[in-house]
Order: structure tokens, then sequence, then C-alpha cells
């Protein structure tokens, strides 16, 4: 995921590109720089196919927030974590100017030394009669140091460009995107490397509503360059040349939405095309959502020694129901699954960066998923309680010759909290316990090794005075180290992490 997920911040350069982040997607975050409270995941719907993820990632601000101006946050915590973020904007209908900024560092924890990060970004929007125009910028870096020595340094700069023209039930569109990205590894038993990745998109389209019905069109054409310098040296480059038709229409009682993706992938040399489908209604009291996609991921850069570039691609079937409304009780339950062919494989490694150099193979042979998860979450008026989890059911035809099943076939989270309000409404006291636990997993080593599954738990308490939050949180009371699939250097055993962690953050959202 492009984005950076942190005490309520969601922090993404506008314009990521992907071949700074070559891997096929499991899911995609695309959001502006801002403050948002809450995080969704769910299925693309037919969205074209390509780049191959299965889900995206929506940021929501705040319910009747939208007059927010700026908003100050600070962290600080166990192992020396200090963090701040300040968002500032201004604007109306017909135009706006948004400036942030975040900058953070973490002492050594959890198997990781020192690490530090930081990211500033402007935006603008500006509407002349029917036009519209809007542009970003931003630059994001970070270091991470782990136990072992070996380390990680990475920046990169993306920027867009953005043009619509909404006339009646017409609007058309273009856009302009630029991203560049730069990782270096070194130290410890490594040898010095260097990774410098560039990309820039041109895409034009326009859409159409009229009678409950939208017809939709955009062709994108992409141009990427990957190369590495020193140890694993290479320099790759590809063109894509992509559109995608998409079409929205009642149907049985609901929403019909079909999309059909088609172009020459660069890296890969093939013409492809990728059909979707996505069928929503709402009755009763419910929603449900059935969908069938075909997605393609290209795989053209970053190959392990001896892999040539080949391309990822998968059917994925999606079965939703979900509670609508505004009552007390929520509950949702979806089943995902499908098989992917040419599944691309990557090391268990901490830092992106090493598994980059490591590099990408394509498993031989198909893998096969069946994904389910769900949630039941009552709100009362002063108390609430929730439960959500999941179960992975996976299969791998090459499975003798694959990697070792790191993923846990289980996982869960529960909790239960009160709020109340005091002196006349001015603070609001909010307390919460938690519970998460995943199944077991397989760590990389030579057999390989099971790791046993466990439960821990956190505890958090918010208080809001006007409008400032304040909130306390203490992750893994039990203050227990759990075994990781990843193998630290050191020891040559798998990576602990997980002590009892202690934080406090401040967020202070000013208006007008």
């Amino acid at each position: 995921m492009g984005g950076l997920v942190r005490g309520g911040w969601i922090l993404e350069e506008p314009g990521r590109a992907p071949a700074a982040l070559p891997w096929p997607g499991v899911c995609q975050a695309r959001a502006p720089l801002g403050w948002y409270d809450s995080v969704a995941v769910r299925p693309r719907g037919a969205a074209g196919g390509l780049d191959g993820a299965l889900a995206g990632v929506r940021a929501m601000a705040p319910a009747g927030e939208r007059r927010a101006r700026s908003t100050f946050s600070l962290a600080n915590g166990s192992a020396g974590l200090d963090d701040y973020a300040l968002t500032l904007a201004r604007g109306d209908s017909l135009r706006a100017f948004g400036l942030d900024v975040m900058s953070g560092r973490r002492g050594a924890a959890a198997g990781f030394e020192r690490s530090g990060r930081h990211l500033w970004g402007l935006r603008a929007r500006a509407t002349r009669g029917e036009q519209q125009f809007d542009a970003n910028v931003a630059q994001r870096g970070t270091a991470t140091q782990l136990a072992g020595l070996e380390e990680q340094a990475a920046s990169g700069q993306s920027g867009t460009l953005g043009w619509r023209w909404l006339r009646g039930g017409t609007v058309w569109r273009a856009g302009f995107e630029r991203g560049l990205d730069r990782h270096e590894s070194f130290g410890g038993a490594l040898e010095r490397s260097e990774r410098e990745a560039q990309e820039t998109r041109f895409l034009a389209g326009g859409a159409r509503a009229s009678a409950g019905r939208l017809v939709d069109a955009q062709l994108q054409w992409t141009e990427a360059t990957v190369k590495r310098i020193g140890n694993g040296a290479f320099a790759r480059d590809a063109r894509t040349l992509w559109g995608t038709a998409r079409a929205e229409l009642p149907a049985a009682g609901g929403r019909l939405e079909l999309a059909l993706g088609g172009g020459r992938l660069g890296g890969v040399d093939r013409w492809e095309v990728a059909p979707a489908a996505t069928w929503r209604a709402r009755g009763r009291g419910l929603d449900a959502t059935i969908a069938l996609e075909h997605d393609l991921a290209p795989v053209w850069a970053d190959l392990a020694p001896g892999a040539a570039p080949f391309l990822q691609h998968s059917w994925i079937g999606t079965l939703g129901i979900a509670t609508a409304g505004a009552g007390p009780w929520r509950a949702r339950a979806t089943l995902r699954a499908g098989r992917v062919h040419e599944r691309a494989l990557a090391e268990r490694l901490p830092l992106e960066e090493l598994w980059l150099r490591a590099g990408l193979r394509d498993e031989s042979g198909t893998y096969d998923l069946a994904l389910a998860d769900g949630a039941l979450e009552w709100q009362g008026r002063h108390a609430g309680a929730g439960l959500d989890g999941f179960g992975l059911a996976h299969r791998s035809s090459a499975s003798a010759a694959g990697a070792p099943r790191a993923d846990p076939d289980a996982g869960f989270r529960a909790w239960t909290g009160v709020r109340a309000t005091l002196f006349g409404g001015d603070l609001g006291v909010a307390l919460r316990g938690e519970a998460a636990g995943i199944g077991a997993r397989v760590a990389g080593l030579a057999p390989p090794r099971r790791l046993p599954g466990y439960v821990t738990c956190a505890a958090l308490c918010e208080l809001t005075l006007g409008d400032a939050v304040i909130v306390v949180r203490a992750r893994n009371l039990e203050d227990r180290p759990r075994p990781q699939s990843w193998i630290d250097s050191v020891t040559g055993l798998p990576a602990l992490t997980g002590r009892r962690d202690l934080g406090l953050s401040l967020t202070w959202r000013l208006f007008n």
C-alpha cells in the first residue's frame, strides 16, 4: 500500500509511481494528503483489471467536519517515539489550497534499531466556470536500520496535474502524473546497492450520465524505468497503453457495473484484455454484492536472479452482504475466492528494499484461495462492542517448490468500550479494551519452522476537549515477545517483536 497510516493520519504522495512499487498489489491506497479518522477496505469493483489489486483502501473524514481548516497531531511513546504532523487548508467552492507536513522518528524496538521518516506536500484546486483544475506535489523519505545493521534509505517525489470539464451530464477529464523513487541498502553483510525508478503517466477520458445510467471511458499511457546500481545491477523500462470502458445501469432491482480493460502491457510485451462485472443491491435492510473480475499484474522489474518477466493473472469472485441503516447493530460477511496463475513470490523481509533487491519470481502452476471475513458490531448510547475476523484457505499446485506458508489461516479482533460526556458536554471520555489474535504461521528457515498462533491485548483511553483529542494507548499488555516470519540476521532465528508499547497522541483540529 502506498499510504502511511498512523494515529488518525493517512499521508500518501499523490501520483505515486507504480514503478516504485512494482509488486502485484493486494490492495491499493490513493488519497489526498489530509486528516481522516477512518479507513475502509473494500473490493475495487469493476475497475478494468490492470495492477492486479483485489481491494481498495478509502480514507474518510469525520462526519460534519468539512469546515476544518487545520489539524495538528503530536505523538510520543515507547522506544523514543516522536511524531508530529500539521495540515493547513483554506478554500471555498471555487478555489482551495493545502499544505501538509509530517515527520517522525523512533529508537530501537522489536528487531529494529533507529528509524525516521518525513513527508511534505502541497495541493491546490481552482474552478473557472464549468472547468476545474487541480495540482499536487509531495516529497517523502524514510530510513530504517535492523538489529543486524542492515539499513535502508528511501526517498521519492511525485506530482499530478488534473483538468475536468463538467457540462450537463457529461464530464471530460485529463491528467498528468510523474513519480520518482530512490532506494538504497547497505550495512551488515550487505553490499551497497541503489535502486532508482521513475514513471510518467498521461490519462484522458470522459463519462456521460443519463436516466440512471453511466458510461465511462479512459485511456492511459505509461512510461516507466527501473534500474539498480551495484549489487544485482540491471536496467529495464516499459511502455504501457491501456484503455478501459465502464457502464452502470439498473438491473434486477440493483445496479450492474460492467467494465472491460485492454491494451499492450509493457515489460512483458503482451496484448491483454480484462473483463469485470459487479452487481449491487439494497433491500430489506441489507446490502448485497456479487462480483467477478479478471486481474492482471505485469512483473518486469526487480526480478530474482535467472527470472524472466512474467504476467500474474487471476480470476476472483466475490459474494458480500452487510446490514444497511442506522440501527445499533451492524454486521457484514464477505467471501472472495479465485485462482491465480504465475503468482509472484517475494522474500519475507521486514524492509522493502531488502526483498526488492532479492527479487520477485513466478510460482509455476496455479494458486487457489478462498478468503472469508466478517464482522458484528453493536453501538449503544454509552457502550459498544465488536468482533471481526477472517479465515483463509489456500492451496498451491507447486507447494513443494513454493515458499513456506507464512500467512496465518485465521485471525480475529474483539473490542468493547464505554464512553461518557462530563461537565455539560465539554469533556468526552472513552475507554476501550481490545484483543487480537492470529493463527499459526511458518518461518522461512531450512527446514521451515512452525510458529504458533497467539493472542495479544491492548487498552485505550480517549479524552475529547473541544476540538482537541488526546489518546493514551497501551499495546501488548501481556508484555510477551512474539516470533515473526522473517529471520533476524544476528541470531539466525525468527525475529522477536511485540514488547509492551505505550503511546500518547494529541490531535487538535483548528477551525476557520
